[in-house]
């Protein structure tokens, strides 16, 4: 969370400039929009919609549209973002989310699968692509894309669109990582299989009843001529073969075995770590398709996939996700990527530029209301005409700032 010791303004000002000026293909009055936009974001209070967002800045309400509506490259933004902060041990994450939404006219407004709600209602969605920093174990934000209506979809089932999306990007994701973490939603051929061509590895979880078997040994390999066997034993995971299996982390609640074995859906070998629970005798199955990465790390990866949700759930509580006032699909792509992109920003500027054994927790809550003082601070002073020329009125502009701050 920031440091009273020091007001962070002018150094998100150096990022913002830094980034903005080296994208390539980005005007001067973009550069403008985005860098008035992103610190007004923490400085408002109410709905993140247009008629609000006039009342905190010098663009009125159809200029704001415009800006909207002419986009941004968000996810080059983005991926320089993270090349300044993030560590080298990275992995992407994806994951569709929920957004409310009424109207009619909406682009995309359907049914889509709500998590909290636990069925289908009307709205629209959003996948997010993010990248994890796994040392500092948070998530920043790469792009969201916006699911379109059935009618929209010509076609394509939800997975290979999502699929689509994510290989649109996929030589700029390789430099990142070549993991890309996901819920067992994703555990389709469909899926999986295209990501592979495209050389990003799959870290997911697997039903229970997978259908798995053991390598073939060599001894059971039929002589003489004939098709070679591809597949051997089929496993019985209710109660694995521990012969077969390497042992790698044992406590008091659960056991963790890994082993490579045939997955009959992907048709290739594959990795699989069984975690099985002490308790009840219950497991989960998770699986890579990178055979050589180590049992542990692909626990590990998959766990630090839910530092997305983190990211979804500030962008929803403190940045405005589900505010968005517009219809169009371009005014709806920008809401989304600027309240997630802002999110990170934050994190960023505030949570990971701060030495490791400095940095706390990190409250998205506590950059809002530093800077909301400081808009009603900057605006008290500038009518009063008062001018920090002095310690005393220094002292008294940063109790101003600082007035209010929650403690992480």
């Amino acid at each position: 969370m920031p440091q009273k010791n020091s007001f962070p303004h002018s150094r998100v000002s150096g990022v913002l400039a830094t980034i903005l000026n080296n994208i390539g293909d980005c005007s001067k009055p973009v550069i403008k929009f985005i860098s008035t936009l992103i610190p007004l974001w923490w400085s408002i209070s109410g709905r993140y919609n247009f008629t609000n967002l006039a009342r905190y800045t010098g663009y009125g309400e159809q200029a704001l549209r415009n800006g909207y509506d002419r986009g941004f490259n968000f996810f080059t933004f983005n991926v320089k973002l993270l090349n300044m902060y993030c560590g080298a041990e990275k992995i992407l994450a994806f994951d569709p989310s929920y957004i409310s939404k009424s109207g009619k006219k909406t682009y995309g407004i359907g049914k889509y699968w709500s998590g909290v709600a636990s069925r289908a209602l009307k709205g629209l969605e959003i996948g997010c692509l993010a990248c994890v920093d796994v040392a500092a174990q948070t998530a920043l934000h790469l792009e969201a894309f916006q699911t379109p209506a059935v009618a929209d979809r010509q076609g394509k089932s939800l997975v290979k669109f999502y699929a689509e999306c994510i290989l649109g990007h996929v030589q700029q994701l390789l430099t990142i990582s070549k993991y890309l973490v996901v819920d067992g939603y994703f555990m389709k051929k469909e899926f999986i299989l295209p990501m592979l061509a495209a050389g990003l590895h799959v870290i997911t979880k697997m039903r229970p009843d997978a259908n798995l078997h053991y390598p073939v040994r060599k001894e059971d390999q039929p002589k003489g001529r004939g098709r070679r066997k591809v597949k051997g034993d089929k496993v019985n995971l209710k109660k694995i073969d521990k012969r077969r299996w390497v042992l790698i982390t044992k406590e008091q609640d659960y056991s963790v075995y890994t082993t490579i074995v045939y997955c009959v859906v992907l048709k290739r070998l594959v990795r699989v770590v069984y975690l099985l629970h002490h308790r009840n005798g219950k497991y989960d199955l998770f699986l890579c398709t990178d055979t050589e990465l180590p049992g542990e790390k692909i626990l590990h990866y998959y766990r630090m996939r839910f530092q997305i949700e983190f990211l979804l759930r500030d962008a929803k509580q403190h940045s405005g996700l589900e505010d968005c006032q517009a219809r169009s699909k371009n005014k709806l792509r920008f809401h989304f990527n600027m309240s997630l992109s802002s999110v990170s920003v934050a994190k960023a500027v505030f949570h990971l530029s701060l030495p490791e054994e400095s940095r706390g927790a990190f409250s998205l809550q506590s950059v809002k209301r530093l800077y909301h003082n400081k808009l009603l601070t900057e605006i008290i002073f500038d009518n009063l005409a008062i001018e920090l020329n002095s310690p005393k009125i220094i002292r008294l502009y940063n109790q101003c700032l600082w007035f209010g701050n929650l403690a992480a």
